[in-house]
């Protein structure tokens, strides 16, 4: 069995309102875009931080935080790297100090990116091809956003979150389910427009494909874990948006307080999301230790994945 023995986030140093971005395009209403979005503050990398500084930073700290920093695995996800190569976890691993003896890879993966990463990790260290296995989910989705972007500029925010994984005799991390509808793939992507990369979404079609595939693959989840709904003490979700935070919470018909929202001064962090939610609710002392917690990451891909950790 694994468990989630650090953690620790960090947020882009700049700090944009939607407010301010509302005056900067006048013809942005306010009110419409919190009220879909749920956002009224992001932080984006300055000029002066890459992906890789605030990934090295965060680790730092989650090491640090940790008595057992005996790292031999790092797993890295992201799909805005500052370079496609080398690896980014290999440029990490060196940053870090952490020992030659390790593997080191990164993950292309956005939404459902650190569910993907925690079965990988799992699966490692059951196989014994690593103890300990540093996991960093970082996105810097704001250089692919233009200004006047009115569907992705109010919601994505930059970030960094770092877990350490490791082997544990009385917590588990598992059963996994993954899903995976890449026709999709086009209504989420970075497109290459006048030479320069810029993110397109289309919302509506992305929203369809959350309300028709999150909520039967939690259900199918359930049932692979033999568990119900009333067995699962915190559902923490990708933290997508307001609007769709609050429809799968409708449709999935779950209580208040088993439904994890915090989303207004984070944004949309992408595959940073979830360990962002995992640190705040530790940090807090309001994680519900020793019980079921179902974790679900959806989105670019497009694609789904879920798992429960006790």
């Amino acid at each position: 069995m694994t468990r989630i023995a650090s953690i620790h986030y960090l947020l882009g140093n700049k700090k944009e309102s939607l407010r301010d971005i509302c005056k900067e395009n006048p013809d942005w209403n306010y009110d419409k875009l919190f009220s879909k979005t749920g956002i009224k503050n992001r932080h984006i990398l300055d000029d002066s931080e890459t992906p890789e500084d605030l990934s090295y930073e965060a680790a730092k700290i989650c090491i640090n935080n940790y008595k057992n920093k005996d790292i031999d695995g790092i797993l890295y996800v992201s799909q805005s790297p500052s370079n496609p190569l080398p690896t980014r976890a290999c440029v990490l691993q060196d940053r870090l100090g952490i020992t030659k003896n390790s593997l080191a890879f990164d993950i292309n993966q956005g939404c459902s990116g650190f569910v993907y990463s925690l079965s990988l990790a799992t699966s490692l260290i059951k196989n014994d091809l690593a103890e300990r296995i540093l996991i960093i989910c970082s996105d810097h989705y704001s250089k692919y956003i233009s200004k006047n972007d009115r569907t992705c500029r109010p919601i994505f925010s930059d970030a960094a979150a770092a877990t350490i994984v490791e082997k544990s005799k009385k917590q588990k991390i598992g059963p996994f389910i993954f899903k995976t509808d890449g026709s999709g793939g086009k209504h989420l992507m970075v497109k290459n427009k006048l030479s320069k990369a810029k993110l397109f979404m289309n919302g509506p079609a992305v929203l369809k494909f959350s309300l028709d595939l999150v909520p039967s693959a939690t259900q199918e989840l359930l049932r692979k874990a033999s568990l119900s709904k009333e067995d699962i003490s915190l559902f923490l979700f990708h933290q997508a948006s307001g609007v769709v935070l609050n429809k799968l919470k409708k449709k999935l018909n779950i209580e208040d307080n088993k439904w994890f929202v915090d989303i207004q001064n984070l944004g949309n962090t992408v595959s940073a999301t979830i360990p962002i939610a995992i640190s705040t609710l530790k940090g807090n002392g309001n994680f519900p230790e020793n019980r079921n917690v179902c974790l679900m990451g959806f989105g670019v891909g497009l694609s789904v994945a879920g798992c429960i950790i006790n």
